[in-house]
């Protein structure tokens, strides 16, 4: 054998081949730059070598295994890349329009993923269509180079070009015979699937997260299953028993833990002294969290719907994933009972997709960091804020209310230096980084427990009868394979009680009205919304019923590999686990009409709809005019806006006017008018300050004129002021919009008219 001539043959078979990783290669770029919206973005992903590989791999094999099916391989490049070039582009979209990157269940909802079209305007760019039309000229010239596209492949190289395909998909998307991912060292940021997207690019986290959405049909699941498993007494009577419905305010406070566990190590003073005085009056104890470290929004699934993880592939965000339909909550309970509901979290509204869970779950409102004063304690929200705001909830409007908070403050890091100082000191015989990371956490937790007692103050004070439920998510993550619980001596080597030491979360239960003996709470997450009805003594639903008594045979559910352990008999959590499929993936028998009533038809982001009542000219700054009073009804410089016309001397008040659709985002109907400015007892000359006044303008309030943002101050809840440029006198309409940290709407005003313009006027006109 001649092996230098084998050797040669060879190489010229691959490098008459090789075109189809270069082609592959475009087809990636095109696909990333599409998605991430711009070269510069792509170019930051270039040190991700891992990620970009796989990203690689995955789109060549699906192009071997298209020239396999067609056996030209023209055409099988022209398919891959309208394919992946369509995936980046909707993904592109939906990360620009909604705040989250395309995803495999985004197929199964209803319609979202075919609405992304009407958005192309929002990403496509004259550099995004230049980069474009730059890779189909590309595509075309190479087609038309590479005299191999023109050839028709032999069936038996066809079929080792299918196999070698399937086999690449196959370690990628099964994990066999070989998990290229894990040889890869690919890590699934689940918990952030735009993060998730740019670290670990569009091709690689849409195979990764189908194995997310796998769920079976339980085996006995039908309508005659489900009607019969409804049946039954209400674990709380018909209609309550006190007939009297407190407010209930439930607290999910990040990270919140008992340091004080930690038996190699002492604290200066204790980091939550209020939290310990209640738990040793009333009922309190602990939770055993779906979660260690993070995945807050899995707890917060679980309490307010009676869901549970348990039942759902691991690494699963269900916010994310499956709430793409109405699902009944503590929220949406309440609220057919007559209270007022509110979800708070100092956090960006789109997290966790939670503006559109939270209307999915039955709320009235979602408040979230838009909406709040931003009072920061370190890098986040401080709890004190959160605590504001669930106050002023309660008091804003006749209640019964039902608010659920979350806090943000003790969310992780805990490296020194995340707050200005820490006050508690840490000894014992740890290293100098786990001190610095215990004491930043005792501090975090020295303002969720300031936090708690404001609330408990404030409400013991109060006259309306409330419930305070306070509790922890999970427990903190401190240091890489969990040092700082290892040096302190919680968690010791080859430890057999992992699952309560990292799992175990705290629960208190307060009130102001009742008299009831203190219990201990030892529970799953999943049965505290019943275990909160039944002290509120108030009817729940078929599925509170049901998870009120489950949970009197079973209190704590574990991961399945725990059930051995535990006593737990698989078969008793079988009704469970269907009623459950029947919510979140079935037919929603169980709800029957209920289907129809459980979103809110007010629902608002926000605390209130943004509305303009009136738009008043002044003569100085904000700074000047609050202390004068000019730019008011009251001050001697100003005038109110009034009818179109500059004589006009009665404030615009136009007619009824809407603060936009229902969840405060869209545009509202318009009133006419022209803002003027008299100089009647102003000194200087006329100014182009202006003032709005209205209601529910929070501090982020930006005053739009014809479509152009204008500098805004914030005075209060009531009024802005903001300074309009010589170009935008001539302004026809103003609007009021909160804006999110991805640049889209949260709210928006109502649409003021300017028929006139903003016109200054002086003397007596």
């Amino acid at each position: 054998m001649n092996w230098g001539s084998l050797f040669l043959r060879i190489r010229s078979y691959i490098s008459a081949r090789c075109h189809l990783a270069v082609f592959a290669l475009i087809i990636l770029l095109c696909m990333e730059v599409l998605n991430r919206r711009g070269w510069s973005a792509v170019l930051n992903w270039g040190g991700q070598i891992s990620a970009w590989t796989l990203n690689l791999i995955m789109v060549g094999a699906v192009l071997l295994l298209l020239t396999a099916v067609i056996g030209r391989t023209k055409w099988a490049v022209w398919i891959t890349f309208g394919l992946f070039s369509l995936l980046g582009l909707i993904s592109g979209v939906k990360a620009k329009t909604l705040g989250v990157p395309l995803l495999p269940w985004d197929f199964v909802l209803s319609g979202e993923t075919g609405a992304m079209v009407q958005y192309l305007n929002n990403i496509m760019t004259i550099s995004l269509a230049i980069s474009l039309a730059g890779f189909l000229v590309l595509m075309g010239w190479l087609v038309h180079k590479v005299h191999w596209m023109k050839l028709r492949w032999a069936w038996k190289e066809r079929t080792l070009l299918g196999a070698a395909g399937l086999l690449l998909l196959a370690m990628i998307g099964l994990g066999k015979p070989v998990s290229l991912p894990d040889l890869f060292e690919i890590n699934q940021i689940t918990w952030d699937q735009s993060q998730n997207v740019e670290t670990n690019g569009l091709a690689l986290t849409f195979v990764l997260n189908t194995k997310l959405y796998a769920h079976e049909k339980p085996a006995q699941y039908d309508q005659s299953a489900v009607e019969a498993l409804t049946k039954g007494e209400p674990a709380n009577g018909p209609s309550g028993q006190s007939g009297v419905k407190p407010n209930i305010i439930v607290v999910l406070s990040e990270s919140f833990w008992d340091p004080t566990q930690l038996p190699g190590v002492t604290f200066s003073r204790d980091p939550i002294p209020t939290f310990h005085e209640l738990a040793r009056n009333y009922s309190s104890g602990w939770m055993l969290s779906p979660q260690f470290g993070g995945g807050t929004a899995n707890v917060e699934f679980e309490v307010l719907t009676g869901n549970s993880m348990r039942f759902l592939p691991q690494g699963s965000i269900p916010y994310n994933q499956y709430i793409n339909r109405d699902v009944d909550s503590l929220a949406g309970i309440l609220g057919r009972q007559g209270y007022v509901t509110a979800a708070i979290n100092p956090y960006h509204s789109w997290f966790f997709n939670s503006k559109n869970v939270y209307k999915r779950f039955g709320f009235g409102k979602f408040i979230s960091m838009e909406f709040m004063e931003q009072d920061y304690e370190g890098p986040y929200i401080a709890d004190r804020e959160v605590a504001r705001n669930i106050i002023e909830q309660s008091e804003s409007e006749p209640g019964p209310h039902f608010i659920f908070a979350n806090t943000m403050e003790n969310h992780f890091h805990y490296l020194p230096g995340k707050f200005k100082e820490n006050t508690i000191k840490v000894e014992g015989g740890v290293s100098e980084d786990v001190r610095g990371q215990l004491e930043t956490l005792a501090q975090g937790l020295t303002g969720a427990d300031r936090m708690l007692k404001q609330l408990v103050d404030y409400y013991t004070e109060s006259k309306e009868p409330t419930i305070l439920v306070f509790f922890g998510d999970h427990l903190p993550s401190l240091g890489d394979d969990y040092k700082s619980y290892r040096e302190a001596g919680y968690l010791l080597p080859d430890d057999s009680d992992t699952l309560n030491k990292l799992f175990r979360v705290p629960v208190v239960v307060w009130d102001n009205y009742r008299k009831a003996p203190r219990q201990d709470i030892g529970i799953s997450p999943s049965f505290l919304g019943p275990l909160v009805l039944e002290k509120a003594e108030l009817p729940g639903s078929y599925y509170t019923d049901f998870l009120a008594k489950l949970s009197k045979r079973v209190p704590v559910i574990p991961p399945a590999g725990s059930y051995a352990g535990m006593n737990i008999d698989p078969e008793s959590l079988k009704d469970y686990e269907t009623l459950q499929y029947d919510v979140l993936f079935g037919e929603q028998y169980a709800y029957g009409p209920l289907k129809d009533r459980i979103t809110s038809p007010g629902f608002v982001l926000g605390k209130g709809k943004p509305r303009i009542d009136s738009v008043v000219g002044s003569t100085f700054p904000a700074a000047v005019t609050a202390a004068a009073g000019i730019g008011t009804d009251e001050g001697g410089g100003g005038i109110k806006a009034g009818a179109a016309g500059p004589s006009a001397d009665k404030p615009l008040s136009g007619p009824e006017q809407s603060a936009g659709t229902e969840d405060g985002t869209g545009d509202g109907n318009s009133s006419e008018g022209t803002a003027v400015v008299r100089n009647e007892g102003a000194a200087g000359s006329p100014g182009n300050w202006y003032t709005v006044n209205g209601q529910f303008f929070p501090p982020q309030s930006k005053v739009y004129l014809d479509g152009k943002p204008q500098e805004t101050r914030w005075t209060d809840s009531g009024e802005l002021q903001f300074k309009a440029g010589d170009k935008a006198m001539k302004a026809g309409e103003m609007q009021v919009r909160i804006i999110d940290s991805k640049d889209q709407i949260v709210a928006i005003s109502n649409t003021w008219k300017l028929a006139g313009g903003l016109k200054f006027a002086s003397g007596d006109e």
